[in-house]
């Protein structure tokens, strides 16, 4: 043992001699890029594309934007923000927080719109037309990972906030974001960034003329430790190829993506084991948690002007996904008369499937005033493998539950928009949804069965002006998420396939004041059921009726070429419309994690020297933890900064500091009971205690990159 210990401390110190002397070399680095800023400040730059348009609502605000919270995120604008993990490229959208309970390779947790989104619930993605929110997933509905996303291959993201628009559906009861990759890379890349606790990222990137087309590739390697006291020895392989010919007026392309990875975890700890003491803010209680997965999808898009007033567009996709996870969120609360080997409440969840799909739009104007878009999406998940079991040092020993599930679902939708005047228009559309799911057990005894469900959503918006450069907006629709197929089949549980949505929103957007654009945003969301956290085996579960009201501000401001900023802020209040209770004790009527105030400030500069910084500050408020309401969490600021010089003989040298100010606050908090090993020998009852996953430390990264 003292041996053992020895080594530890020595491999510590040894960590820490090498963190603190590379930081010193990195901010040496970072001194010298930063002087080309100093200098050349005055010198004039091109952003020209750098705000987050509302669909380019800057340069023509009559455009046929259904609402005032949607908007695209650009290429431009990704390559300026310091960032700690992919799923982050979502922060551009104002209003959403992404955050970590867990290792890197596990889904995140989204927050927007007064909703705990955990991993995906209420928002939908698509990469490439593929949906990624997987239903009847083994750690949760609407499981959303985005670990796969190559930011330096994103062309653009779409987002809509609320439910208003035809053609999205499932989980879009918050919004939805529609990522699509580049079709076209002129030169390739190398990049390698080095960090701190043995981060090592490697990307190759490029594109070359192929028989009429543009074939363009990437391939990316990364290694993370992270400051946990447990290693996670983070291991993601990422591969894309992606052809295609034509443009996105008349044209095809066809992208195979590969990604896979594996990691040990540091989830969330006891804060009361923090605040004695008893253990590290970056340690473990079970060293043995993390998982494994792996995605890998063929994916195809067309699209054909038909002639000068229709055109279509088809997609069609097949994906391979398995994820493998173990978790311990209560470590022995369980009796010890129930588990006298004391192997603990670590429990390992699975899910293996194929997905299947497509989509299909039709466009037609009809004439100078109506412009009719129509389409149809099908999606089949066949789940082979999915389900939970107790598990000791991951191998799991006691299967709690194991199903196949089939799940298939087919929408069609309609809407027109008119544009009756100058300054009127309106948008009308209807979708119809029908799902179907078949349940097997492959445990002796388990719950089984079949089921079907449909739902028409009607979906309406007005728009008017615009009138002194403003636009202003009022929209109405009805949208839903799915639950669990093994919930909906179980008669016990009570749980509807399709759970509705109603959302009402009033906003306006602005270019008035020369170089500066903003929008102000109220809105109301009304679910019939809400998916809500249970910390005590990490999972969703079904819950009242909800409501959640709120006001959504954001400005842009381009005083010069070469700078931009950018301020957002975002207030809502959740409750359940009917107070919940524990039996016959009434315990409130707010919604437990529900997100409350979100504020983010962000600087981009990029001169014609080739200088180039980013400066971005998030602040993540407090959020209520139980229905009373009387216990919340601490609120978390983060800021993140990095500066750079492109040379113009391709090289490039980039500098990222995360969590800048080596801020202490937690990425995530939760109020849960758990017990130790020794608090269950000593005859201590599961402890109700907050419960918390803390941001990182200020991390150094540098990035060298090639380009040719």
């Amino acid at each position: 043992m003292k041996s053992t210990t020895a080594s530890l401390l020595r491999q510590n110190v040894c960590k820490q001699s090498f963190n603190s002397l590379y930081r010193a070399i990195a901010f040496s680095v970072g001194s010298a890029l930063v002087s080309p800023l100093v200098i050349a400040a005055g010198v004039t730059g091109d952003i020209e594309e750098l705000l987050v348009t509302e669909t380019g609502w800057q340069n023509d605000l009559q455009s046929k934007t259904e609402a005032a919270s949607v908007g695209t995120v650009f290429a431009e604008q990704i390559a300026f923000r310091p960032t700690l993990r992919p799923a982050e490229l979502l922060e551009t959208i104002p209003g959403m927080v992404v955050t970590q309970h867990s290792g890197d390779g596990k889904a995140n947790q989204y927050f927007l719109r007064g909703f705990n989104l955990d991993h995906g619930s209420d928002f939908a993605n698509h990469v490439e037309d593929m949906p990624v929110n997987k239903v009847s997933h083994g750690h949760g509905q609407g499981y959303t990972d985005l670990n796969f996303l190559i930011p330096e291959l994103v062309d653009r993201m779409i987002y809509k906030k609320g439910p208003y628009y035809a053609s999205e559906g499932d989980f879009s009861s918050a919004g939805s974001a529609r990522i699509e990759y580049a079709d076209q890379l002129d030169q390739q890349q190398a990049k390698i960034t080095l960090g701190e606790n043995n981060y090592q990222r490697l990307l190759f990137t490029g594109g070359v003329a192929l028989a009429e087309g543009n074939l363009i590739y990437a391939l990316e390697s990364l290694r993370n430790d992270g400051p946990w006291k447990t290693e996670e020895n983070f291991d993601k392989k990422n591969a894309v190829l992606k052809y295609s010919q034509g443009d996105r007026a008349n044209g095809w392309s066809a992208a195979v993506m590969g990604y896979d990875t594996d990691w040990h975890s540091t989830d969330q700890i006891p804060q009361r084991l923090v605040d004695s003491g008893e253990l590290d803010r970056y340690g473990s209680l079970d060293p043995t948690t993390g998982g494994d997965t792996h995605r890998y999808s063929l994916s195809t898009s067309v699209w054909q002007e038909l002639d000068e007033k229709s055109r279509f567009n088809a997609s069609a996709y097949l994906l391979d996904y398995q994820l493998r996870l173990t978790s311990n969120a209560t470590y022995f609360s369980a009796d010890a008369a129930d588990d006298p080997s004391n192997l603990g409440d670590q429990f390992t969840q699975f899910d293996d499937r194929m997905s299947y799909g497509g989509s299909f739009n039709y466009e037609w104007d009809v004439d100078a005033v109506h412009h009719l878009s129509t389409g149809a999406n099908l999606r089949y998940d066949d789940i082979k493998d999915v389900g939970v079991g107790s598990s000791y040092h991951a191998d799991i020993y006691q299967l709690i539950s194991r199903s196949s599930v089939e799940e298939f679902s087919q929408s069609l939708y309609a809407s027109v928009n008119s544009q009756w005047n100058d300054w009127l228009a309106t948008i009308v559309g209807v979708r119809y949804d029908h799902y179907q799911v078949d349940v097997y057990s492959r445990l002796s005894g388990g719950v089984e069965g079949d089921a079907s469900d449909d739902l028409v959503s009607p979906k309406f918006s007005l728009r008017f002006g615009p009138f002194a450069e403003t636009e202003f907006f009022v929209n109405y629709g009805e949208g839903f998420h799915s639950n669990d197929a093994r919930g909906v089949v179980n008669d016990a549980a009570g749980v509807p396939m399709l759970s509705p949505s109603k959302g009402y929103e009033l906003g306006l957007r602005s270019a008035i004041v020369e170089h500066l654009q903003f929008s102000v945003v109220v809105f109301r969301l009304d679910l019939d059921s809400e998916l809500v956290f249970v910390g005590d085996d990490a999972t969703t579960e079904p819950r009242g009726a909800t409501k959640r009201t709120g006001i959504e501000i954001g400005a842009y401001y381009q005083p010069v070429d070469w700078l931009v900023l950018d301020i957002d802020y975002a207030t809502s209040e959740t409750r359940f419309k009917d107070p919940q209770y524990d039996g016959a004790d009434l315990l409130g009527d707010y919604v437990p994690d529900s997100i409350e105030d979100v504020f983010s400030l962000g600087l981009s500069v990029d001169l014609d020297s080739g200088a180039y910084g980013g400066l971005r500050l998030r602040y993540f408020g407090p959020r209520k933890l139980t229905e009373s309401g009387d216990i919340e969490s601490d609120s978390t600021t983060m800021v993140n900064a990095n500066v750079g010089y492109r040379w113009h003989n391709g090289l490039t040298l980039g500098l990222e500091v995360l969590n800048l100010f080596d801020n202490e606050d937690d990425d995530i908090t939760y109020l849960y009971e758990s017990r130790t090993l020794s608090e269950r020998q000593a005859s201590i009852d599961p402890i109700e205690s907050f419960h918390s996953h803390p941001v990182e430390p200020l991390t150094v990264r540098v990035t060298a990159s090639y380009t040719f």
